[in-house]
């Protein structure tokens, strides 16, 4: 069994996206059914409660015979015997972060999977535990009922992403303020395109989780 510290557990097409690092390897896992990029809703309530940042989880997974390829950190799930070990503590969580400039290869919101297919399976990464400069959360402006985060990172490049992280989105609606020296989860969908087929599909940066310290 794997012990795993949950730092996502966000909104997704499907169901949730929940991930997390293996306090063993301290490698960063998203686990996922085998046929399915989405954790089914109802399997993130577990020992009664809905999974959350910082909770600490015991779950067997095993490495894809084909790795995704924009999304590396995938890990197939072996069975639903997950249980809630503990909770990490807050004051631990610095030093899981990574402080690399730009945020998952770019200085914007986006990435060509082209740049991506040029990476060897070390160098791509689709998950980053953030420390962000001068975090402000904002309404998203084509969305008013969605909330964005605007931020810098270590070398100044300015990032302004969707926030998919349930909890955070209704705390920002009900008028509930968030500490700006929290730490953010960014995440990396897979190649995506808008209803304008026009345009290429593109892998965009989203705020998978943010957790107060």
């Amino acid at each position: 069994m794997a012990r795993l510290v949950c730092l996502a557990n966000s909104e997704r097409p499907g169901g949730q996206c929940i991930a997390g690092i293996d306090l063993d390897t301290r490698e960063w896992i998203r686990p996922v059914p085998r046929d399915l990029d989405a954790v089914p809703m109802a399997r993130c309530i577990v020992d009664d409660k809905f999974l959350a940042p910082l909770d600490i989880i015991e779950l067997d997974y095993l490495r894809p015979r084909e790795p995704s390829m924009y999304q590396r950190e995938n890990r197939i799930i072996r069975n639903w015997n997950w249980s809630i070990v503990g909770r990490f503590r807050k004051a631990d969580l610095p030093a899981l972060c990574d402080d690399t400039a730009p945020i998952l290869h770019t200085a914007s919101d986006r990435v060509p999977p082209a740049f991506l297919d040029k990476l060897s399976a070390a160098q791509s990464s689709s998950l980053q535990l953030v420390r962000p400069r001068r975090l402000r959360f904002e309404h998203d402006h084509r969305q008013q009922h969605r909330w964005r985060a605007r931020f810098t990172d270590a070398a100044g490049n300015e990032y302004f992403l969707p926030i998919t992280d349930v909890g955070t989105t209704r705390r920002l609606g009900g008028g509930v303020p968030i500490n700006p020296k929290s730490i953010l989860t960014v995440s990396l969908s897979k190649p995506w395109t808008p209803s304008d087929r026009s345009k290429p599909a593109l892998c965009y940066k989203l705020v998978a989780a943010v957790m107060e310290v």
